[in-house]
């Protein structure tokens, strides 16, 4: 498979000496978690035909190398790339789909999104995803899930719009969770592309037993305040938000939520582009722990040749 990657890419490569349609990807994407779990995803790849950096199609190769203590695994893969938005409303198709192979197990990895604008005041949004589970425990045991939900939001009196979501997540082990989610944005200062958002989201899970693999309550319930921005300098794109709330488990254990993200995208020179991503999340995830956080950083650059 990785021979065949490397001849495509070669490929890529020497069409794009004849023709402005080529462009290479790379990208990095380090995680750790309090629980001193790690995890680090290296991606190549070559993009062709190539448009523009929301006009794409492409194939790249990624290695993940997880660990925690004396323990480490790593998940070899293969992805298809293909992009086709609108840049001013990223309206359209952004997804990637592949194949990994993890402890003798091989598992589909995917995201991906087809964002709707039937007319200026509502959207509709279809998703789709699927990884390996990442926790120790899953990992040696070949644990995966999938993920598929569609959303809608509808924008009163131009500042206030409304978002909900309905989602639907199998796993490999036999477990599947419902997922609501909903979110309530105000744009409070349009010039600066300042909005205050209330969130909220909750799934219910199927089985109760998986044997300690991830953490898997029976009901969740997370609420959040945040405040997000979205601004454009130039050729660059900065938006963030920062979170506060509370999460319930099974509806009684009661811990406090944080959330930050941050994200800049931009061209460094005519033609290289380069993506810069962090997230702190100070929430259960699949660890069961008060004082959980997982903390995530990426770079990801494109040059189109």
């Amino acid at each position: 498979m990785t021979r065949l990657v490397v001849a495509w890419l070669a490929l890529v490569l020497a069409a794009g000496a004849h023709a402005q349609s080529t462009a290479a990807l790379g990208n990095i994407d380090i995680a750790s978690d309090t629980d001193g779990f790690h995890a680090t995803r290296v991606r190549i790849g070559g993009l062709y035909p190539y448009a523009s950096y929301v006009d794409h199609v492409g194939v790249a190769v990624q290695t993940t190398h997880y660990s925690q203590d004396d323990w480490h695994r790593d998940a070899n893969g293969i992805v298809a790339l293909w992009r086709n938005q609108d840049p001013a409303t990223l309206a359209g198709v952004n997804a990637e789909a592949g194949l990994v192979q993890v402890t003798g197990h091989t598992r589909a990895v995917a995201d991906a999104t087809w964002d709707l604008k039937p007319t200026a005041n509502t959207g509709v949004e279809l998703i789709g995803a699927a990884d390996v589970v990442a926790t120790q425990r899953a990992i040696d045991r070949g644990v995966a899930y999938g993920f598929v939900a569609a959303s809608g939001e509808y924008t009163f009196a131009e500042r206030l719009t409304a978002v909900a979501l309905a989602g639907y997540q199998p796993f490999t082990d036999g477990n599947a969770r419902v997922h609501w989610r909903g979110r309530l944005i105000w744009l409070v200062a349009p010039d600066y592309g300042v909005n205050v958002q209330l969130r909220y989201r909750g799934y219910e899970s199927r089985k109760s037993d998986v044997d300690g693999a991830y953490f898997n309550p029976d009901r969740y319930r997370q609420w959040q305040g945040a405040v997000g921005m979205r601004r454009h300098f130039g050729s660059w794109t900065l938006s963030g938000s920062l979170g506060f709330g509370r999460e319930t488990i099974n509806g009684t254990d009661d811990h406090p939520v944080r959330v930050a993200e941050l994200r800049a995208e931009g061209a460094l020179t005519e033609r290289l582009r380069l993506a810069l991503y962090a997230l702190y999340s100070r929430s259960t995830g699949y660890v069961d722990a008060p004082d959980y956080a997982y903390r995530q950083v990426g770079v990801t650059l494109m040059y189109p040749f």
